[in-house]
Parts: structure tokens; C-alpha cells; sequence
């Protein structure tokens, strides 16, 4: 999974525009920095002060950023997405979904592609729902990492079944 533009992967696994959940999850998640958050934020239509001040930012302000962000996100939608809530839920499945097509389209082996869902889950929160996608990780495991593709490949489909809805 080597990656130039996370929301660029975003929109084209999920087939439709990043939202500032999106954006501040990825940022959370540590997928997302500040200058492409800025980039971002500067193509779209969103006005406020807000928002104005996370488009300014430069370096001695990004030390602010991540409470710039939180504003701008409140200011564009009402109310910015919190760990816990069904928002921020909803983004993190997006994210995963989205990352989780990368890898199953990348011509990996499945120790490679095991590696790499077990990275991806360690990054995304620890959601315990992943946990059977692969298998063999642990020391004592006397085995390689080894994706579950079969498994991988269901999970996507039920977390897109679930965003649909």
C-alpha cells in the first residue's frame, strides 16, 4: 500500500467525494497531514471564518492545526465528528473499506497482504471486527502472517452494505 494521496484512494475506492468526516478521521488516523488537509480545504466551496483560518495557516500556525481543523469541520457541518459517535463510526468504516479494496486489488501474496491487514488494522483503531481477516500473527503462532481473503473480501462487502444503507 504505498500511497501519494490518501484522499485520492478514498474517493476512488468509495466512488464518491471525501467529506470532512473523511478528512478528519484520515487526519486522526495519521493517513491525512496538514498541508494536504489545506489543499483540500482550499478546492472546496466551504465559507467561513473557520474554515478561512485553516486555509491561512502556515508553519508557525499549524501548531494549531488540529484545533483549526475541528472548528472548520463544526462550522461546515454543524457539528464535528467525535471518536464514539455513529459519524465518526461511519468514516472510519469508509476509510477501511476503502484501504482494504486497495489491498485485495494490489497483487499481494497472502503473507504480504496479512501483514499488510494487520498493519491496517493497528492504525485504524483496533476495531475488533477485523480480527478474523487474517491469521498466524501472534510469536507463538510458529507460522507466517497469512490474510483470510475469503473473509477480507466479506467484510468489505458488509461494511458496504452497511454504508449504503
Amino acid at each position: 500500500m504505498v500511497i501519494g494521496n490518501w484522499l485520492a484512494l478514498l474517493e476512488r475506492q468509495s466512488q464518491g467525494a471525501s467529506t470532512w468526516d473523511d478528512v478528519v478521521v484520515g487526519y486522526d488516523f495519521g493517513f491525512l497531514k496538514p498541508e494536504e488537509i489545506q489543499h483540500w480545504v482550499r478546492a472546496s466551496a466551504d465559507e467561513g471564518e473557520a474554515c478561512e483560518r485553516l486555509r491561512s495557516l502556515v508553519d508557525p500556525g499549524l501548531q494549531c492545526f488540529e484545533s483549526c481543523l475541528w472548528q472548520a469541520a463544526a462550522e461546515a457541518t454543524g457539528r464535528a465528528p467525535r471518536p464514539g459517535s455513529r459519524r465518526w463510526a461511519q468514516a472510519q468504516d469508509r476509510w477501511r473499506v476503502a484501504l482494504l479494496r486497495d489491498l485485495l486489488e494490489a497483487p499481494l501474496t497472502l503473507e504480504a497482504l496479512g501483514v499488510a491487514v494487520e498493519t491496517l488494522y493497528e492504525r485504524v483503531g483496533c476495531p475488533e471486527d477485523m480480527l478474523g481477516l487474517w491469521s498466524g500473527s501472534a510469536p507463538w503462532s510458529q507460522g507466517p502472517t497469512l490474510a483470510q481473503r475469503a473473509a477480507i473480501e466479506a467484510f468489505v462487502h458488509r461494511l458496504e452494505g452497511a454504508l449504503a444503507a
